[in-house]
Formats: structure tokens, C-alpha cells, sequence
């Protein structure tokens, strides 16, 4: 589990850093809903930053933010996630956190599923995002996993 788990936190940034480009390309980062889309994925991989690192807190309400600061807090948490997956082994993904916004029963699950919802969370709200590019006459991008590796797993270009 532990190598295609980092293969997918790789993936995920350079996915993410594709559509960001994607995105600057399309003179639609004023779009309410690719905002909102794109300010849910990155909050949420920032709370299980913050699970993993037992410092979860309630999602706090603020300001839609614009594009450079969706676009700048993806990159950090990308850092983040790239930094623990070189430092992750078998131990650390057996070992248990709790999520705290499902309450009851408590969600206590293992760091490899936390990354792994992450990485899944992420591509789900990705694809709804090349699906909204689309729609506004922009030109989405193919992030699919298989072609990351066809393309011997680059870095993310920002």
C-alpha cells in the first residue's frame, strides 16, 4: 500500500497544479462556482493536514477567496502532503485518526485511508472543475492517473 499511496499524493499535485494552469488559461477565475468548487477540495485536504497532524478543527467560515490565494494554499498543502509521504512508512499508516466533522459514531480510521480519502476527495471535485471549464468554452485537461505515469510521473509545474 505504502508506494502507490505516495504515487497517488504525487499524482494528486501535479493533477491539481495541471488544472490550476488550466484554469489561469481559461479567463474564467472569477467563476463563483469553480471558486467554491475549488475552495471546498482545498480546505478539506488542509483538514486532514491538520487530522493527520492531531490538530483538527471545526471548518471556519470565511470570504470566497479569489484565485491566487485558492491557488496558493493548494501548492502549501501540496508541500505539505509531499514532505509526509517521504517520511511515511508502515507503522505511520496503521496509525489511527480521529476525523472530527463525523461525530457520532466516531470516525477513527487509519492514516492510509485519510490520504487515500484525500486523494479520492480531490479527484472527485477535480473532474466536477474540468467539467465546469468545459462549460464556460475553456479547454479542460486529461489528469487521469494512468496518463501521469505515462508521462513518467512528472512534478507538478505551478
Amino acid at each position: 500500500m505504502l508506494g502507490p499511496l505516495k504515487d497517488l499524493l504525487n499524482h494528486q499535485a501535479w493533477a491539481d497544479a495541471v488544472f490550476f494552469r488550466a484554469w489561469a488559461a481559461s479567463g474564467a477565475q472569477e467563476d463563483k462556482e469553480l471558486r467554491t468548487i475549488v475552495d471546498h477540495m482545498v480546505r478539506v485536504q488542509e483538514a486532514f493536514l491538520g487530522v493527520l497532524k492531531g490538530q483538527a478543527g471545526p471548518f471556519a467560515e470565511h470570504p470566497l477567496p479569489e484565485f491566487p490565494e485558492l491557488k496558493a494554499h493548494s501548492e502549501a498543502a501540496h508541500e505539505v502532503f509531499k514532505a509526509l509521504g517521504h517520511n511515511l512508512d508502515q507503522a505511520s499508516l496503521e496509525r489511527t485518526v480521529r476525523v472530527p466533522w463525523f461525530p457520532e459514531p466516531p470516525c477513527v480510521i487509519p492514516v492510509s485511508d485519510a490520504l487515500l480519502q484525500v486523494c479520492l476527495h480531490s479527484q472527485h471535485h477535480r473532474g466536477q472543475c474540468m467539467a465546469r471549464l468545459r462549460a464556460l468554452g475553456a479547454a479542460p485537461k486529461n489528469v487521469d492517473y494512468l496518463i501521469w505515469v505515462w508521462k513518467q510521473k512528472p512534478e507538478p509545474r505551478w
